[in-house]
């Protein structure tokens, strides 16, 4: 009877506890409010952007409480964090959460929700809210590589500077009415004198492209050299401050890998541009990787190779290695197609005006990617210059000018 009577209020200490546990736990889940605010939107498919949210809730005595701000499906936390702990009584506290995420889909894509893991000594457990106000703010994310190009009718090599100034100028585009302010030499008085208005003549001038400036940014996931990394992000802000000095614009490609992350095209405004170069140079997620992929030119050029060598060879065994070789690599092209990689660069690449590009990477990792960005350029005409930072000349970068590093076969 003694045994009966201590299991039974053992039992009933444990159901007491237990819905002791289960009532703060309803009181902390009702308690639990959730505001969101994303620093862009829409915003494109592998850019990222930051969240910030304020969460607010009510503890309880002598429980641990771990509350997560659960991310949108098909998304990647890259900077921050997202989740809080408190360990002791917080009564109408607000926690600040700041991070930043790079959506991997586009699409329209909601919060998750919010997940809240309460325990003591003897319980645990986890709720989480889908509520509408605990998933929103809807991020709409745009597909990448559909940039629209801008209309224009500049000539091959030239741009058409249209601010007005009589020094510099060889030619009128345009003429209009007269304003209050303008300068009265460049009044057309013999067209005001036809019409009985005044009217303004308006000056164009060629002046050259611009350097395209590209960075390639590392893998936030792997490894990197962060001395070769920081003399890079100097280097890129040199060169755009002097370009700016130089042609008052210049247009800026980042890209990851083969990803295009973000795009700044014919930015005026010193400030901005560095404000810019302060939010994207650092390193990036990779939603796509290559992983030294043969390229289809290359591979055509092995076939070729491998055909006008076994017409040469003499010895039956050699030619024998050399037929096996070109059906193995006459293989891969039947089923290996051109990335998508290379389309997006060859339509972001098709709006912009340039005679010159200057490509910046740390030459580390998987570098397949580069011949994408600069087969198309080369093809154009337009002289492209790669600068490898890297650890073998520490007092400048390594400039490289050919295929072999597009190839990834030089260092």
């Amino acid at each position: 009877m003694a045994v009966l009577l201590a299991g039974g209020a053992l039992i009933a200490g444990i159901l007491g506890q237990y819905i002791l546990f289960d009532n703060q736990v309803r009181d902390i889940v009702a308690s639990v409010s959730c505001q969101r605010s994303l620093s862009r939107n829409p915003v494109r498919k592998g850019i990222s952007l930051q969240v910030t949210s304020r969460i607010a809730f009510h503890g309880s005595p002598r429980m641990h409480i771990i509350v997560e701000d659960l991310l949108p499906r098909e998304t990647v936390l890259t900077e921050g964090n997202a989740t809080i702990t408190t360990k002791s009584d917080t009564t109408g506290q607000e926690f600040p959460l700041r991070y930043r995420i790079i959506p991997l889909i586009h699409g329209t894509l909601r919060f998750s929700g919010i997940s809240v893991q309460a325990r003591n000594l003897f319980f645990e457990t986890t709720v989480q809210l889908r509520r509408e106000a605990d998933t929103g703010p809807a991020l709409i994310v745009l597909p990448t590589g559909l940039f629209q190009a801008p209309e224009t009718g500049s000539g091959e090599g030239t741009r058409d500077n249209r601010k007005v100034s009589v020094l510099s100028s060889v030619d009128i585009h345009s003429l209009r009415e007269y304003q209050i302010g303008d300068d009265l030499r460049h009044v057309d008085w013999k067209t005001s004198a036809k019409f009985d208005k005044m009217y303004i003549r308006k000056y164009t001038a060629p002046i050259s492209h611009p350097p395209l400036v590209i960075v390639d940014l590392p893998w936030c996931s792997a490894s990197y050299p962060e001395k070769e990394f920081n003399r890079m992000i100097s280097e890129v802000t040199g060169m755009v401050t002097h370009t700016l000095q130089t042609y008052q614009h210049i247009s800026i490609l980042f890209i990851s890998g083969p990803n295009i992350v973000h795009l700044i095209r014919d930015e005026k405004n010193p400030a901005r541009c560095i404000a810019e170069l302060r939010e994207w140079m650092h390193p990036a997620e990779r939603p796509v990787h290559f992983y030294h992929m043969p390229d289809r030119t290359d591979l055509r050029f092995l076939v070729t190779n491998c055909e006008e060598a076994a017409l040469e060879a003499k010895d039956p065994r050699i030619q024998g290695s050399l037929d096996l070789l070109r059906e193995r690599y006459t293989g891969i092209l039947q089923y290996q197609r051109n990335p998508a990689f290379a389309g997006q660069i060859a339509r972001t690449l098709s709006q912009l005006l340039m005679t010159e590009a200057y490509l910046f990477t740390l030459g580390c990792g998987d570098t397949s990617h580069i011949r994408h960005v600069v087969r198309p350029l080369k093809n154009q005409q337009i002289r492209v210059n790669v600068r490898i930072i890297d650890d073998t000349r520490p007092d400048r970068s390594t400039r490289q000018d050919s295929f072999s590093v597009a190839r990834g076969t030089s260092s």
